[in-house]
Formats: C-alpha cells, structure tokens, sequence
C-alpha cells in the first residue's frame, strides 16, 4: 500500500524512529527552526492529549503543520497570504463554533487581523484513507439557509452521494460553516493544504484526491460567505522559497518533508 511505503521510508529517514515509527519525545520531531514555545500551549489546550501521543508519530498531520507553520506564527507580521496580510491572531487548533451541538472542529491553524479569519485545515497521510461524509439531522435546511444560502445545497448533494472519498468533504463544509458563524464583517477564507510526495502522478490515490478536490472547489464556489483554496505543501513552500527571511526555515521543512517516494521504476 502507499501509506505503508511512505511510513517505512518515513522510518528509514529518520535516525530516531523507533521500530514502530513513532519518536520518544515530541521535541525529536520538530526541524531545527521550530520552538516549543511556538505551538506548546496551543496543541497542550487541545483535544486528546496530542502532544504525547500522535504528534510523536513521523507521520504525524499535527507535527507536519506545526513544522511549517510555527515559523510564520513566531513571525506573524512578516508575511501575507492570499492577499491578506498584518495578522494579529495565529493559533493553532483553534476551535470555531458551528452554531449547533457538539464538538466543534478544530482547524489546524488559525490566522486572524483586522479585516479577514483564515482557517487553515492541514493533511498528511490522510487522503490515503476513504472516509464517508456524513451531516447529523441538525444539519437542517433551515440552519443551512440562515448562514448561507449555498450551504443547504451542497450538504444535501453530498449526504445524497455519500460514497467514501479520499477528500474528507464533511469537515471542509463544517469548517466553512465555522467561519462563517464567526467571521462577523470580515472576509472568510478556509485553506486546504495537503502533502503530496514529488512523484504524486505516480500513485492513483493522488490522482483521485486532486480530482475529487477540484469537483469540491468547483461546488463550494455556491457558497458565498467564505472562500475556498487549496495547494500542496509545495506550493506554499514555492510561495516563500524565495524569501531571504524564510529561506532557512524552508530549507528544514524541505529536507524533512519534501521527498519522492520510492517505486520500482525509481528504485
């Protein structure tokens, strides 16, 4: 399976993974220009002890976020994005009620300033496994319409074709309906951004989860309270590659994450 051979080579890259690809300590798996004190409190606050758990998997989505993003967050007035700059807010799992009951999401990293709310929801391996979307009878029509007139027509096309998906469609749209209920008067925008490994067009699972995101792209675009973008953690690497102030931090994150997987045309 592809996971399993980007786990193994995961293990293989690493010096201090153990057997079982998880490291001892969660400090082993952060790159060089990445501090404690950049996402510490913000993961310790958060739901299901993650700090000493899953984010001490190599293949940890928390630790891959907090690996890239951890820099902008320590150096916040020193980037835009999407048009968007002079952020005042950065956190990561930052929870935005939806309006309804239960649990709230949590979005991998949050940026906020005075004119705009940024959600950012990160994925490493995840798109290796289908997951069905599914909305509980609280998703109404009529709670839909009140935020969003698109929302109701989306949920509903997706609870009618609810077959499994490499795409997690269901938390993206309860994302969006996150920001929304709480952007006020500002702009919304959720982004998704994925890893892929360089040869991607090499595994059918890439290619499926780039079809099914640009068929999600197409229909959110119904939804006028929030905007949706996605790009690979190599995009957002090129965005800032050339960067004097970023360069040595980028350059780690490449060195750890930015990889081809082996196949038996590559050997």
């Amino acid at each position: 399976m592809t996971r399993d051979k980007i786990i193994q080579q995961l293990k293989d890259n690493s010096p201090n993974g153990q057997t079982d690809g998880y490291l001892a300590d969660f400090k082993d798996n952060l790159i060089p220009t990445i501090l404690a004190d950049d996402f510490f409190d913000d993961l310790d606050n958060g739901d299901g002890n993650e700090l000493q758990s899953k984010f001490k998997a190599l293949y940890s989505s928390s630790a891959l976020g907090v690996n890239f993003f951890g820099f902008f967050k320590r150096h916040l007035d020193k980037f835009s994005l999407l048009g968007e700059g002079d952020f005042t807010v950065g956190q990561f799992e930052k929870k935005l009620p939806t309006g309804l009951k239960g649990t709230s999401p949590n979005l991998d990293f949050y940026l906020e300033s005075e004119k705009c709310i940024i959600g950012i929801e990160s994925k490493f391996l995840e798109p290796l496994t289908p997951k069905q979307p599914n909305f509980s009878a609280s998703y109404s029509d009529s709670f839909l319409d009140n935020l969003d007139k698109g929302l109701s027509k989306i949920v509903n096309r997706f609870r009618e074709h609810n077959d499994a998906t490499l795409l997690d469609t269901a938390q993206l749209i309860k994302h969006c309906i996150g920001l929304i209920n709480n952007k006020g008067d500002k702009r919304a925008k959720l982004i998704y951004v994925y890893w892929e490994p360089l040869n991607a067009d090499d595994f059918c699972e890439y290619r499926q989860h780039k079809n099914e995101l640009l068929d999600f792209a197409d229909r959110i675009k119904t939804v006028s309270g929030v905007s949706f973008h996605h790009m690979t953690y190599l995009d957002f690497y090129n965005l800032f590659s050339s960067d004097i102030f970023f360069m040595q931090h980028l350059s780690n994150f490449k060195d750890k994450y930015l990889f081809t997987v082996k196949t038996k045309s590559n050997g």
